[in-house]
């Protein structure tokens, strides 16, 4: 016969006996006294009431909220505090489990021991077993003869044993007999060992990186962590970068508060094979001033324009991007305020142009200041009006510099007719303002204007179907869509812009040349946009593809001309199209077909497919007639379940340049990883890159940490 008891709240039951290891480092053990009606079954279950002591016996079982005990036999005594579970015992909290022979509890001071203990903690998917584990203090504990893993199999693949280790929380670690085990042979003893036990961040060295390169020899990278203070920390970075030599590098980063922030790295490298000292620093900062003005920087510089082709992990991800893209680095300062209806802007900007030797004659914008005014009705009449004043100072050490205002406000009215077509109809007069100086070739001097005007009309008007989302049934399903709507938005506009005489001022941008304009421009839109089934707060429809046709027919001037004369007075087709079918498909396509010859003079593609197995491939392609024939691909595939190959290639068509090509093995087992990464770097015409082959080795142990850096495209 079950018997069944109910004991208030105001008893005190369990204690969680659990040490919680995460990245390192070992938090609080948690012992948490019972809230609530706590309820206990046995077979047997008596209570002596002089010495105030319940015992259970034969299928013991206790239950608090998502806490479960259970044991063959239990003994609480009610003036002490002391629980008593023996046989057979378990202890499970939400999907945390602890198996022992016997536990002993106090539940007034939180001490206590298991015996013969096996741990297992589900989120970071810990396996912990000990001979003994007790409770010595608040924060201070014992284990004897245990083991720590994160595999799940019966003989793990990998485990760190230990004789004895103490651990006081906030303090340190004193480990004794340390062994770690691979595949089950011992590979690595530490007879005594120390370490800091803390649960916020610690100082120290981090786990080294190696490498190989078949030019330069072996690459060692190691790193001090320094936590300053919990709103900043340091890293120092020594590297063996082979025959280079030592590379070192120092990275500061603060917060400040949630509105000042920022980072700064440094590198520098006495390189031995280039027989010179080499340099890099990289540095960001934004913070929030008084009356809600702010200020971001981000400024960025490389001492040779090789630098990034040897060093390339050194560039953040933006300036990496301007390097490939545009062959330039470029620093600001910016900061400004925003109002409902204005926003103010002022901005440094210098350029480091990477394709020259020299960067005296690059033109840096120091300052740029700029005024908004953004759409807005004008006197609260259905006339509105958006615009613009600029002033930016043209600086460089060799050639003309010059100050230059604009000033570019633009009145528009857009209305519907019959509640079916959109009109808008708009007018920009523009002034812009020049003072030249420093011309060695005395072209431009002195203060000279430009006057000019853009005006415009466009119509369009929507039409539009909705499909339930069983006509799509797969895609639907899959995306969680209730309902499509595919739309189709045909335009036709007209833009006008008088000739202007442009010759007495210089040309440092684009909008510096304002070309005579009298033309048409037609085309048309559609959208595929998706409900979601259920709808929140923050869910609504989206778009998930576009594509946008259109083309210029001129009445004045020709865009072109060909290899006689003749004018050509339609501009190419101009194509885009995206899709953002994510995470399985997103892709955006650009292009210029031309309508006299019949062929693509301009293509950018970039495509993102992956699948339920986490294969991936991705590609881009830059081509431009006759200047850009250039693609980035690469894949990622899953061969047999647990071992992932990928490559990637970058290839330059017209020069016939290998940039880069990288292949790589991954094994994924459950507890831990093994990646292989070959970077094939090839020659560039110009020999600012040199041919050089490398190696790199990564280790991962779940819980741990990794020995070396992932490779990118393990990410995608």
């Amino acid at each position: 016969m079950r018997y069944r008891r109910f004991v208030l709240s105001s008893v005190c039951l369990l204690l969680i006996f659990i040490p919680y290891i995460s990245d390192g480092k070992i938090t609080d053990v948690k012992v948490e006294r019972g809230e609530g009606p706590v309820e206990i079954e046995a077979d047997e279950l008596s209570y002596d009431r002089d010495r105030q002591i319940y015992e259970a016996h034969g299928k013991v079982e206790v239950k608090r909220g998502d806490l479960f005990l259970r044991a063959d036999h239990g003994q609480l005594n009610m003036v002490t505090k002391d629980l008593l579970a023996w046989g057979n015992v378990l202890l499970r909290e939400g999907e945390d489990v602890l198996e022992c022979e016997r536990l002993e509890i106090n539940l007034d001071t939180r001490l206590g021991k298991v015996h013969q203990a096996k741990l297992f903690l589900k989120e970071q998917n810990f396996h912990i077993t000990s001979r003994e584990a007790e409770k010595l203090g608040e924060n201070q504990y014992r284990i004897r003869e245990g083991s720590f893993t994160t595999c799940d199999a019966v003989r793990p693949p990998w485990k760190f044993t230990v004789r004895e280790l103490e651990v006081t929380i906030e303090g340190h670690g004193l480990a004794k007999g340390s062994t770690f085990y691979l595949e089950g042979i011992p590979t690595f003893y530490l007879p005594w060992g120390i370490f800091p036990v803390k649960r916020e961040r610690q100082t120290g060295f981090l786990l080294p990186r190696v490498g190989y390169s078949k030019k330069y020899g072996p690459e060692i990278k190691n790193a001090f962590f320094w936590a300053i203070a919990k709103d900043m920390d340091s890293t120092f970075f020594l590297d063996y970068l082979g025959k280079r030599g030592f590379k070192e590098g120092f990275e500061f980063r603060y917060a400040l508060s949630s509105d000042t922030r920022g980072e700064a790295d440094f590198h520098f490298i006495d390189d031995k094979v280039l027989n010179k000292n080499r340099y890099a620093f990289f540095i960001q900062h934004q913070q929030k001033l008084p009356y809600d003005f702010y200020l971001k920087g981000n400024i960025n510089h490389i001492s040779d324009n090789r630098y990034h082709r040897d060093f390339d992990e050194d560039l953040p991800d933006e300036a990496k991007i301007d390097v490939r893209s545009r062959g330039q680095l470029r620093s600001t300062v910016f900061g400004g305020k925003n109002w409902d209806r204005f926003s103010f802007l002022t901005e440094a900007s210098v350029f480091q142009d990477l394709t020259k030797k020299s960067n005296d004659e690059t033109v840096q914008k120091l300052p740029q200041v700029r005024f908004y005014g953004h759409p807005q009705s004008l006197f609260n009449m259905p006339l509105f009006f958006e615009g613009s004043a600029s002033y930016t100072q043209f600086w460089r050490e060799k050639g003309v510099e010059a100050h230059r205002g604009d000033i570019f406000p633009r009145f528009f009215f857009p209305t519907r007719l019959f509640n079916v077509l959109k009109i808008e109809t708009s007018v920009a007069p523009r002034e812009t303002l020049y003072k030249s100086f420093d011309d060695p070739t005395r072209q431009y001097k002195g203060w000279e204007s430009r006057e000019t005007v853009i005006a415009s009309a466009e119509v369009s008007t929507e039409f539009y179907r909705v499909y339930e989302g069983g006509v799509f049934s797969g895609i639907s399903k899959l995306f969680k869509v209730a309902k499509w709507m595919h739309t189709i938005e045909p335009m036709i506009g007209y833009q006008y812009i008088p000739r202007v005489n442009q010759k007495k001022i210089p040309a440092f941008e684009d909008m510096d040349r304002i070309f005579y304009s009298n033309q048409i421009i037609y085309g048309f839109t559609q959208r595929l946009v998706g409900r979601p089934e259920k709808e929140g707060v923050s869910s609504g429809p989206s778009e998930y593809g576009k594509l946008r046709i259109f083309q210029s027919y001129s009445f004045g001037d020709p865009f072109t001309r060909d290899s006689k004369g003749k004018g050509r007075y339609f501009s190419n087709i101009q194509g885009e199209l995206w899709w953002n079918f994510s995470p399985y498909l997103s892709a955006k396509l650009e292009g210029e077909l031309s309508p006299y010859y019949g062929n693509l003079e301009v293509a950018n593609v970039s495509i993102n497919i992956k699948d339920n197995r986490n294969d991936a491939i991705f590609m881009q392609y830059r081509y431009a007639q006759r200047n850009i024939k250039e693609v980035n691909a690469g894949a990622r595939i899953k061969t047999i379940p647990p071992l992932y190959l990928y490559g990637s290639v970058r290839y330059n068509f017209i020069d016939n340049w290998k940039v880069e090509n990288i292949y790589g093995a991954e094994y994924q087992a459950q507890c831990w990883t093994l990646g292989l990464t070959v970077e094939d770097k090839g020659r560039s015409p110009d020999r600012t890159q040199e041919k050089e082959l490398k190696f790199h080795v990564y280790v991962n142990l779940l819980g741990l940490g990794s020995l070396g850096k992932r490779s990118y495209f393990m990410g995608l």
